[in-house]
């Protein structure tokens, strides 16, 4: 299961799915910002954010089924996965209705959550958000064979399912924002997109032939209440991450309505810094899970200083050309005026949300290990300083308060997950200063020139061609030092050895998901 070539196959196919999202992102803003007034694209973006409330739903029940299935496997207890893919099959059933109904209360009271939004544009809004909404929570139990086919390393099959969602969707906004046709055509053709997602996983689950894993007779009380307890842990980590993250926009929204669509920019272009990582830790997840099965404390605790190592080292190449590049992308990517507004907003919250991501392998790691509740107290608390301080300061300095009550949040997070939480989880034994020092700072310290190097060429503002050259430079020298630095011998051959099989996984992992869908 984790050979190489499953881990580079899973790793190409896991960052397929968030990246496909992330290109329509980052390819519609270019089109709406010039078709859009400032209001219509901010409520526009507003709307996408409280839609996307469900779609965390549906990826950690994903992640959950994950789990259960690469456990179950590593047992061969088939009666023990189809009891429980059974019962929370029922379980999505209730959550998705109850998400219908959150979904029909915002749309009435959209007009009073958020006052500033334009009368003229507040009713489309309304009924757009009711669209998409209800097209996410009918797809909502559909996450469950996702979740399987992750379990079983065939993450290529939800890639391609998302694909051909997200693009579809995509384009139709994209057709109607060009016609100014308003927002209910652009959030029809959204929902369209999003209704797709769910046909094609029933198409390959069809193809796969997995049926019998899915039957009423299997469900059980107590395989819902083990769903359920796992479940929670994960829900309330991420209603915690919702707080963080998800609500920065409605703030802005609510109480400083002009700098939203700036805020919505800046927002979009620093969460791209997850998408690589969150692929990789996606692939490592089922690995961990069943090692977890038979593993000591203090094993996962080896792994996750070295997983810690490799994702800080994936977050600094990635986060180095968005810090010192940011300008010039916001220039091309939406125009000057964009870019002077957005730019500061941008710049913390990528820092915010470098932060934050470096402690993902550790809450990974305690997901697969079953422990997630242990380590629920870092993300509240974070979550309270965050909404708490970006309330308090956007008052005082509008959208920025909010920008850095992120920012403060993110370094209590990691703070209270060091010196707090991992004293909970026992299944994973860590030095902590090991955890640190090997696995945050070594990289860290691997990227100090590359970093000095492009502080000294931002500092004497050149043209724009001579600084995109210069962050590419930078860019080399961090990960020639990063290679040497942060790697040993025998972890290069096994990067490069990894590395050849990414050719050999796009091509194989995309044409087994087409065969399995081909019918």
């Amino acid at each position: 299961m984790s050979s190489p070539g499953v881990l580079a196959r899973n790793a190409v196919a896991n960052l397929v799915q968030p990246g496909i999202a992330w290109i329509v992102v980052l390819a519609l803003p270019p089109l709406l910002v010039r078709t859009l007034d400032k209001s219509s694209y901010a409520t526009w973006m507003l709307l996408l954010q409280i839609s996307a409330y469900i779609t965390l739903l549906n990826a950690s029940v994903q992640t959950v089924i994950m789990h259960f299935v690469a456990r179950a496997r590593s047992l061969r207890d088939d009666e023990y996965m189809a009891r429980m893919l059974s019962s929370s099959g029922l379980v999505l059933l209730v959550t998705a209705a109850i998400a219908v109904v959150f979904i029909g209360i915002t749309s009435s009271y959209l007009p009073v959550l958020f006052r500033s939004i334009p009368p003229a544009v507040v009713r489309e809004a309304s009924l757009a958000i009711l669209l998409i909404g209800c097209s996410l929570a009918v797809g909502h139990p559909f996450s469950v064979l996702a979740g399987v086919f992750g379990g079983y390393q065939r993450s290529e099959i939800p890639a391609v399912a998302s694909a051909i969602g997200r693009f579809s969707g995509a384009i139709g906004v994209g057709w109607a924002a060009y016609h100014r046709q308003g927002l209910i055509p652009m959030a029809i053709w959204t929902a369209a997109g999003n209704l797709l997602l769910p046909a094609a996983y029933v198409a390959f689950w069809l193809r796969w032939g997995k049926q019998k894993l899915f039957r009423i007779s299997r469900i059980t009380g107590a395989a819902v209440r083990e769903f359920l307890a796992f479940w929670s842990g994960l829900l309330v980590s991420q209603f915690c991450g919702l707080l963080i993250s998800g609500l920065d926009l409605p703030i802005v929204a609510a109480f400083d309505f002009p700098a939203a669509a700036y805020y919505a920019v800046a927002s979009t272009l620093a969460n791209i810094l997850v998408v690589p990582q969150s692929a990789i830790m996606a692939a490592i997840l089922p690995v961990i899970s069943s090692l977890s099965a038979h593993a000591s404390p203090q094993r996962l605790g080896l792994a996750l200083v070295k997983v810690t190592r490799y994702g800080t080292a994936i977050l600094i190449l990635l986060s180095l050309p968005l810090l010192f590049g940011m300008s010039i992308f916001l220039h091309l990517w939406v125009g000057s005026n964009y870019e002077v507004h957005a730019l500061p907003f941008g710049i913390v919250l990528v820092l915010a949300v470098l932060l934050r991501a470096s402690m993902r392998p550790y809450s990974q790691a305690c997901l697969s290990a079953g422990q997630q509740q242990r380590a629920l107290i870092s993300p509240i608390v974070e979550a309270a300083v965050n909404v708490g301080l970006s309330l308090w300061l956007v008052h005082r300095i509008g959208a920025l308060g909010v920008a850095l009550g992120t920012l403060i949040g993110a370094v209590v997070g990691v703070v209270v997950h060091l010196t707090v939480s991992m004293h909970f989880t026992s299944a994973i034994r860590v030095d902590r200063v090991v955890l640190v020092s090997k696995g945050m700072l070594r990289p860290l310290l691997c990227a100090v020139p590359a970093v000095l190097f492009l502080v000294a060429v931002q500092r004497r503002n050149p043209p724009a061609l001579v600084h995109a050259i210069a962050i590419v430079l930078g860019e080399i020298m961090a990960a020639v030092a990063l290679l040497l630095g942060n790697f040993d011998s025998q972890e290069r051959v096994r990067f490069f050895e990894l590395a050849r099989q990414f050719p050999k996984a796009i091509a194989g992992g995309s044409a087994s998901a087409i065969r399995d869908g081909a019918s």
